[in-house]
């Protein structure tokens, strides 16, 4: 979601430079995603998601990941993303539209104790993004951007609650992306059943230069145990903010889990 830029050679180069770091840092990340694939330790997982709004904005994303040397303390993860973003923004020349396919890959550090864990990854991104006025008067723009990309995330084990942050940077969009959450194990605590019930409430907050957002909700999640999958849905109201004015709707989003 990268705000709009100037013409020039100076720009230009900037912008080629930022692009072939995002494919440099895709590039590197690519290579120890298929260096910890060949560990007997890694973990392989999947994860996919979706969330959109009233305002027509929205974010959905498929990822492959491996945690290399998973049984140890420190262990190695890494992701590998395909992405589709999507939003409105208004300024002088009025409503905009953005669509922003894209990819990304990210490598780092998870450190793991009996209380939680703390993961820290970085890596890089390319991303296509398209910008059309919604009145269907002005010009079209599509260009490609890339940047770096990082990513810290922590939670606690509390007994049946388990708070949980999540903060992340793109630099291909120049977005920003935090998440709080507070999640309350339901049912099953011993972990003997088939099935393992999650209740929780939330709280983010996300924008860039063209838009920004809080939002306030619920969430419920069903753990398949023996499957290692996890399945959630949450939502909730949101405030978007953008070209001056603010505008209140509802949020709803779904996400999948699973572990091999």
């Amino acid at each position: 979601m990268a705000h709009r830029g100037t013409g020039g050679q100076s720009v230009a180069a900037m912008r080629d430079f930022a692009r072939n770091r995002g494919l440099m840092g895709l590039y590197l990340a690519a290579l120890l995603f298929g260096s910890v694939a060949s560990s007997t330790a890694a973990t392989i997982e999947g994860i996919a998601g979706w969330e959109g709004d009233a305002f027509d904005d929205g974010y959905g994303f498929v990822t492959a990941g491996l945690i290399g040397r998973d049984s140890s303390a420190v262990s190695i993860p890494v992701r590998v993303t395909g992405s589709y973003l999507y939003y409105r923004y208004h300024d002088v020349l009025g409503d905009t539209r953005v669509q922003a396919p894209g990819a990304s890959a990210l490598a780092g550090m998870r450190r793991r104790g009996t209380s939680g864990s703390v993961s820290l990854t970085a890596g890089g991104e390319v991303r296509r993004e398209r910008r059309e006025p919604v009145s269907g008067n002005g010009i079209v723009g599509v260009v490609w951007r890339g940047g770096l990309v990082a990513q810290a995330e922590g939670n606690l084990s509390l007994g049946r609650f388990q708070p949980t942050a999540l903060l992340v940077y793109s630099g291909a969009s120049r977005y920003w992306y935090g998440r709080g959450s507070l999640r309350w194990q339901l049912s099953n605590r011993s972990w003997a059943g088939p099935i393992t019930w999650f209740a929780g409430v939330e709280g983010v907050g996300q924008g860039n230069a063209d838009a920004d957002a809080v939002q306030a909700g619920a969430a419920v999640e069903c753990a398949l145990v023996r499957s290692h999958l996890s399945l959630s849905l949450h939502g909730g109201a949101k405030r978007l903010s953008t070209g001056g004015t603010r505008r209140e709707g509802g949020y709803v989003g779904v996400g999948l889990y699973r572990a091999f």
